[in-house]
């Protein structure tokens, strides 16, 4: 029995591994204990079943793969297939929900073909990208909202091919990386005796077969690109907030104009909440991974008695938005989605109260894509090249369940 307060840490230097099966840490006296079952943070890095990969006797999907069968890189050699992992994952279980949702690169992302038909593949599954030379990029690094995408999925069967060395395989016509064991052998499957026991042996980024790229202008190029394509195929942004007030369990909606609304409610309400739809920025092409709701300029509280400008920073706001945020002289704050709205904010008046609300409606919330028709006019002529040649074959298979 333990019996000294302690705490344990994991340092990864250049990996990130999704989970370990054993691992040992020091006592006093120079006694060591294992450990099992330790869960580390979660980086899935997979193609999603269904995913075609490029063969010499065609496109294969990735679970239809044999070790030992022959995949085409993306300079064109043939190369046998060394391991092949797999593991079905329930997303609604994962404590980490966001980490395992897959991506969905849609039909013509980076060009006309590049992938072929819509690539799904998870966060951390990096794609080749040619921005002034091959680099390596996750695809959750891409997520733009639109022709880049996560995906609310119930369950995921996601797919690796192993080769002798890291290389580029074309999926869906779309070039991205085989697997590289960086320490998350143990999240498929398949890991068995094939877990490497000497830690010295995992892999880095150092030992990928491109550069990667996490970040700085080359990434910033690329996302751009990818806008301006998604904007060429008929991409639009959505900003609509839905902003409405409920009071005592009825939904209201405003008399609204440009980023100005106005509700009635009566002074004896006790239970009012302002609410709109939510978005993560981060998910629509932005930087910013918080959940936000509506971006609040100013609230001013009127009825019989007089007119209460209330303070974005008063207290009363606390739980249901976020901090103050300002930028030369301006000042906005967002909410969560929900905010309940304090009845001593109108305490003393009677009547009918009125609640003016100020907004920011200009933040894109989300995209709108084109209709099938609109999309098929409208090739884009810039393209982000991904060096692979044009892919034939397609599959019809649905690589996840979507949720409801």
């Amino acid at each position: 029995m333990i019996e000294n307060n302690f705490s344990l840490g994991f340092n990864y230097i250049g990996q990130q591994p999704t989970s370990l099966d054993i691992t040992w840490m020091p006592y006093p006296n120079q006694y060591w204990f294992p450990l099992t079952s330790v869960v580390t943070s979660t980086l899935v890095i997979c193609y999603a079943a269904g995913t075609l990969i490029r063969t010499p006797r065609g496109d294969v999907p990735v679970e239809s793969l044999n070790v030992g069968d022959f995949v085409l890189t993306s300079s064109g050699q043939a190369r046998p297939i060394k391991w092949i992992g797999h593991r079905d994952i329930d997303c609604r279980r994962d404590p980490n929900r966001r980490a395992v949702q897959p991506v969905r690169i849609a039909a013509g992302a980076f060009g006309p073909e590049q992938p072929s038909q819509d690539l799904f593949v998870s966060p951390g599954h990096a794609i080749c990208v040619d921005a002034c030379g091959e680099s390596l990029i996750a695809a959750g690094d891409l997520v733009n909202g639109s022709t880049v995408a996560c995906v609310e999925a119930d369950m995921v069967s996601y797919w690796h091919v192993e080769l002798d060395s890291h290389d580029i395989l074309i999926a869906n016509n779309l070039p991205a990386e085989s697997y590289l064991d960086m320490g998350n052998r143990a999240f498929f499957a398949e890991a068995g005796a094939a877990l490497d026991p000497f830690w010295g042996r995992w892999k880095t980024r150092a030992d990928f077969c491109r550069p990667f790229v996490s970040g700085g202008p080359i990434l910033a190029y690329v996302r751009d690109q990818l806008r301006t394509r998604a904007d060429a195929l008929g991409w639009t942004p959505s900003r609509e907030a839905d902003l409405h007030l409920v009071v005592d369990g009825w939904a209201q909606r405003p008399l609204a104009e440009g980023g100005e609304a106005a509700f009635l409610f009566p002074a004896s309400a006790r239970d009012v909440r302002l609410k709109s739809k939510t978005f993560v920025p981060a998910l629509v092409g932005g930087d910013d991974p918080r959940t936000l709701g509506a971006s609040l300029l100013g609230l001013v509280i009127s009825g019989r008695g007089g007119a209460r400008p209330v303070a974005l920073d008063d207290e009363r706001l606390g739980e249901g938005c976020h901090a103050v945020e300002s930028n030369r002289g301006r000042r906005w704050r967002w909410t969560r989605g929900e905010l309940v709205l304090d009845p001593t904010l109108w305490a003393g008046l009677t009547g009918q109260v009125a609640l003016q609300v100020t907004c920011d409606d200009t933040a894109t919330r989300g995209w709108i894509a084109p209709s099938a028709r609109a999309s098929a006019t409208r090739e884009a002529e810039q393209e982000l090249y991904a060096a692979a040649p044009i892919l034939g074959a397609r599959s019809e298979k649905n690589p996840i369940r979507r949720a409801a």
